[in-house]
């Protein structure tokens, strides 16, 4: 996916949480891929789509906390959404990286996946809640599997169960500390040109 077709799919398709057909009501869901598999999460979950963004690492955190993004002024702490859940990697170069921005509590969170396919609408009946799934993903992140005449089999996952408390306290901590870097940075750069206007 593109910039442009980010963009595209951000105005045009996140929007709302449900919507009422004459089968019934469905649940909209953001559909994406992860080492060439399907996965959604629910679209109340998701803020926005974006391409990848020059990402700022920060020492000492879990490797799947990629680092910090300044996105319009807001700084946002990244995760690899593959890493987190254990997945296969491959090339960098050979993935289509887009961000999705979520909000879980008071942390707006980017969780890089290979590509956005599309939004989604699934009726209660169309989920199974109650699967055995064997997978190296955590079944507490899993809140089901998803099934369609014209789609394939799609993983639903919840971005609020992705995290612990003590890793939100580590994000939360990073973003914090690129904030008062940038802040000192900035005092610094004043103080040397009022030093040099002296």
């Amino acid at each position: 996916m593109t910039q442009n077709e980010s963009n595209h799919l951000a105005e045009n398709d996140l929007r709302g949480g449900e919507f009422v057909t004459r089968e019934g009501r469905r649940t909209k869901y953001l559909i994406f891929t992860l080492a060439e598999d399907r996965y959604a999460v629910p679209l109340n979950q998701v803020k926005e789509v974006i391409g990848m963004a020059e990402i700022t690492a920060v020492p000492h955190v879990p490797s799947f906390f990629k680092g910090l993004i300044n996105l319009r002024g807001k700084i946002i702490s990244v995760i690899d959404l593959r890493e987190k859940l254990s997945l296969k990697t491959k090339s960098q170069e050979a993935c289509r990286n887009c961000i999705i921005i979520s909000e879980i509590g008071d942390l707006v969170l980017g969780a890089i996946v290979d590509d956005v396919c599309a939004v989604f609408g699934y009726q209660e009946n169309q989920i199974e809640r109650q699967v055995n799934i064997q997978s190296k993903i955590s079944s507490e992140y899993i809140m089901g599997v998803a099934k369609s005449t014209d789609q394939p089999l799609t993983l639903l996952l919840d971005l609020s169960r992705l995290l612990n408390v003590g890793e939100i306290k580590l994000l939360k901590s990073g973003r914090r500390n690129e904030r008062q870097n940038e802040n000192g940075n900035e005092q610094g750069s004043n103080e040397q040109r009022e030093n040099i206007a002296a």
